[in-house]
């Protein structure tokens, strides 16, 4: 239920198991963070993938890696968004010991605003990482599945900084937010919709305490009024208040 704002940057979100995980009596296999440091405001979710044993452990120690790699890298001078995500995949490999890499696979996705005011976004393997400005126009990363089988990537399974899709930017301008979700809530927003849902979570959400908006934005994710509502729910948004 963690909240943080910096210089007008709010970030927040949520996470809920979903109904398949519920019936079959399986822990919540997504994890989210937001925080802000020294290097900036920052938020991230990871879906840890479910054939894995380690699923849930592995999403968990994604967020934990881009958390310290952001506290390494920003604090170096004119470093790349390589070496970023470099070292999120070397934490990453360290903090799944003794567990393998492959039974500890998950996605990772996340945006980051600088303290100088640079915003990269990343994303590897599914969910949806997008950007929506003040005056309600999109900018998405576009995340496709690769190889024979059509499977997702993720920490785990990815060999090389290119499996990544990244956007960096000067600023995150204000009235601008980015929203991150795993699949069980990105695979039924419609295109034509996610302006307005990003709208609705600033609107009725990012006003309310932040104790009171985790219950709300919990419950609203358990009550999701879509056709897939069997996968574990994870939203983070990251804006710039007016």
């Amino acid at each position: 239920m963690a909240e943080t704002c910096s210089n007008k940057l709010i970030s927040f979100g949520a996470s809920v198991t979903g109904s398949q995980h519920k019936r079959d009596r399986r822990p919540n296999e997504d994890a989210w963070m937001g925080g802000q440091s020294k290097f900036g405001s920052f938020i991230v979710i990871s879906d840890g993938l479910g054939s894995k044993p380690n699923a849930r452990q592995g999403a968990k120690v994604a967020c934990r890696a881009v958390k310290d790699a952001l506290r390494h890298w920003g604090n170096s001078v004119d470093a790349s968004p390589t070496l970023l995500l470099r070292l999120i995949h070397i934490l990453w490999n360290l903090y799944v010991l003794p567990a393998s890499e492959n039974d500890s696979a998950a996605t990772c996705l996340f945006a980051v605003v600088l303290s100088e005011g640079n915003l990269v976004m990343a994303q590897l393997g599914d969910g949806l990482v997008v950007m929506r400005k003040a005056d309600g126009t999109l900018h998405r990363l576009n995340f496709e599945r690769t190889g024979f089988s059509n499977q997702t990537t993720g920490l785990g399974i990815a060999r090389s900084t290119q499996d990544w899709q990244t956007l960096t930017l000067p600023m995150l301008e204000i009235g601008d937010a980015i929203l991150l979700a795993t699949d069980g809530i990105a695979e039924d927003l419609q295109s034509d919709r996610l302006s307005d849902f990003i709208a609705m979570l600033l609107t009725d959400f990012a006003p309310m305490p932040p104790y009171q908006r985790w219950q709300a934005l919990c419950r609203e994710l358990r009550e999701f009024p879509v056709p897939n509502h069997l996968d574990d729910k994870t939203l983070a948004v990251l804006w710039r208040q007016p």
